[in-house]
């Protein structure tokens, strides 16, 4: 078993990577850190939300593309899945759930796992109950001698969680430096949901800022997201929050931030006080938005009168208290 000082550069390897792996890549990638810790022939990764039974981001190493469909046919009759259902977060071998000689008889065994080679399992399953975040991570080995260690249930147990988190803090982090989320990421906090508001990937701080405001919640977005079009990205006003939507294929990426006194101020004029906040004057304001710049005067002493601010100053202060406070 590796020791301590191996398993936390193991760890840290997972995160400090994200910034050149490519998301789609990621989960293959982990896999193959992982099994440099834990000895395995295949290995399946799925996620999905506990309010849908499918897995929307499904990775195996050493199997065909047939096997996620193969695996959710056979769900009903695998022993194990109810074991790994009841043990969230604790490895749990088949050789426990169901003997050898039986296990090697069985429709099960012969439908599933005997056309890839498989003759050791080892899964567990994760479930963030903060966001309905499920994660089932299967182990497979050819060799019927080569049974799991107890060392090695621990290793998949303790490192379960931090392939989750590696994981979503990678997907995130890509997201942020691309074009998807330049225009809210100073500002909010993010998740990737389908149109019924389920999970597909989620920020921690996210889910906190709805539990503040939204106490009563289950495990899914509180409120309905509206249709969007292709390209078409909204904001919209859910009690205190500002929810931005924006699409990403068929999801769509929901990012909240608390209310501000800057919200109050209507289109046209927060584009007037991002300018004065870039330090333009208002003739640089003003052919900037094709505007007079007597309009802009006027647009910035309403700014002033609404927000109780006399000055350029406060002005300033005002707008970045609201994005510390974001």
């Amino acid at each position: 078993m590796p020791d301590s000082r191996t398993l936390d550069e193991f760890i840290s390897h997972l995160y400090r990577s994200a910034t050149r792996i490519p998301p789609n890549q990621y989960r293959e990638w982990a896999l193959e850190q992982l099994s440099r810790v834990i000895d395995f022939d295949a290995a399946f990764w799925g996620t999905g939300n506990e309010a849908n039974i499918n897995f929307h981001y499904v990775t195996q190493v050493g199997l065909d593309k047939q096997y996620a469909k193969r695996l959710k046919a056979t769900m009903e009759i695998n022993p194990i899945r109810d074991a790994v259902i009841n043990n969230l977060g604790k490895p749990v071998d088949m050789s426990e759930v169901i003997d050898d000689k039986a296990f090697f008889q069985s429709p099960l065994y012969k439908k599933l796992f005997q056309p890839y080679g498989i003759k050791r399992i080892l899964a567990s399953g994760h479930l963030d109950g903060k966001n309905g975040l499920y994660t089932l991570l299967s182990l497979y080995r050819f060799d019927r001698e080569h049974v799991f260690t107890e060392q090695e249930r621990e290793l998949q147990q303790h490192l379960i969680f931090h392939l989750v988190s590696a994981v979503s803090h990678a997907f995130f982090l890509h997201l942020r430096v691309g074009d998807e989320l330049q225009q809210t990421v100073d500002q909010a906090t993010s998740a990737i949901c389908d149109q019924q508001g389920c999970f597909h990937e989620v920020q921690p701080r996210f889910v906190a800022l709805l539990n503040e405001h939204f106490p009563e919640r289950g495990t899914t977005l509180p409120f309905p997201l509206p249709k969007l079009s292709a390209n078409e990205s909204k904001t919209i006003d859910v009690g205190q929050l500002a929810v931005s939507l924006k699409p990403m294929g068929e999801l769509i990426i929901v990012s909240l931030r608390p209310l501000g006194p800057l919200d109050q101020l209507s289109k046209r004029e927060q584009e007037i006080v991002e300018f004065i906040c870039k330090g333009l004057s208002f003739k640089e304001v003003a052919k900037s938005l094709s505007l007079a710049p007597s309009t802009v005067s006027n647009h910035l002493y309403r700014v002033y009168d609404k927000l109780g601010i006399s000055s350029r100053t406060e002005l300033a202060q005002l707008v970045s208290g609201q994005k510390n406070e974001a």
